[in-house]
């Protein structure tokens, strides 16, 4: 039985380096995979040295020629485009870049699909398209819910979904849409929340935390995500959107004092800092479509899988050196 070539774009990043981690190690008897990454951060390195098993092509999504003769060499069966710019801070400050890699980018990817017959796309898109929830008691996003950005980051992965929608009413490009909440886990850059954390703590530097720290997000293990996007492949409705969580919310000042009861330090480190502009309050998405797929999230509950995450930290400390 021949294996499905899964072409995988931003796979040197935090969640999609542990997907090609998940489809070498777990499912290659069926799946096949070759990536595209624009190699930006230093960091990166270390994904491309643990993920020497399968084919990667340095570039950027959003040149039409290179996407294009990679298509051509590789033929895939599915495309999950997961390449983004997707750090909230830089889009305030450089939103012109987001446009570029998830708007611009996105059509690239859309436009060889279309020109090398591949079966379906599967766009990862997030959460944050919705807006933003005021409180604890406003009721959680479903796939149905509005979508609302506030920022240049889930602005631009909103207008993906849209370019995605439009090529199947237009061309019937075939497409499943991910919209994930927060991922963590070992390997994560130190720009997220939870590495900064573990980080600063290990150095003993202050910790910041934006405005009062009440913010909430819903947390999910990062290879919880992998699983449910395989899931989706497998036995997702074609040309759904499928919200992928958890269901685990915390502010994040929570997140900070587990993170110092797991390391048995810290909780004198917290140091409030201005609040980021436009910071959304609350994120909080359903799961009840992609659980009726019959996936479960396997990596609970936040509280251990936390301590998990830092033991890995604090073992691998080169990989949360301040740079």
């Amino acid at each position: 039985m021949s294996k499905t070539k899964i072409l995988l774009t931003g796979s040197c990043g935090f969640i999609f380096s542990n997907f090609v981690r998940y489809i070498l190690h777990e499912h290659s008897k069926k799946y096949s995979i070759v990536s595209i990454d624009k190699i930006t951060n230093p960091n990166t390195l270390n994904a491309i040295y643990v993920n020497k098993g399968h084919q990667l092509y340095i570039g950027d999504v959003a040149d039409d020629h290179f996407v294009n003769l990679v298509f051509e060499i590789e033929r895939p069966d599915i495309v999950i485009h997961g390449a983004a710019e997707s750090f909230v801070d830089k889009s305030i400050k450089e939103p012109q870049a987001f446009i570029h890699s998830n708007v611009l980018g996105t059509q690239v990817i859309i436009d060889a699909y279309l020109k090398w017959n591949v079966k379906r796309l599967v766009y990862i898109s997030t959460d944050e398209i919705y807006g933003a929830l005021q409180n604890e008691n406003d009721p959680s996003w479903t796939e149905e819910s509005p979508m609302s950005p506030r920022n240049a980051y889930s602005a631009s992965k909103a207008c993906g979904e849209l370019l995605v929608k439009a090529a199947h009413n237009t061309h019937g490009l075939q497409y499943n849409i991910t919209r994930s909440c927060n991922n963590f886990g070992p390997r994560q850059p130190r720009r997220n929340l939870i590495p900064v954390i573990i980080g600063n703590i290990l150095d003993g530097l202050p910790v910041p935390i934006y405005g009062d720290g009440m913010h909430i997000r819903d947390w999910i293990y990062v290879l919880d995500n992998c699983s449910a996007i395989l899931k989706i492949i497998e036995e997702g409705k074609p040309n759904e959107i499928y919200n992928i969580s958890a269901g685990q919310e915390f502010t994040n000042i929570e997140i900070f004092h587990e993170i110092c009861n797991a390391l048995g330090t810290g909780h004198n480190l917290l140091t409030h800092v201005e609040d980021r502009k436009g910071h959304d309050r609350r994120y909080s998405i359903t799961n009840n479509k992609i659980k009726s797929l019959g996936w479960e999230p396997k990596y609970k509950p936040l509280k251990d899988m936390l301590k998990f995450t830092c033991s890995w930290y604090c073992n691998n400390k080169w990989s949360i050196k301040k740079g």
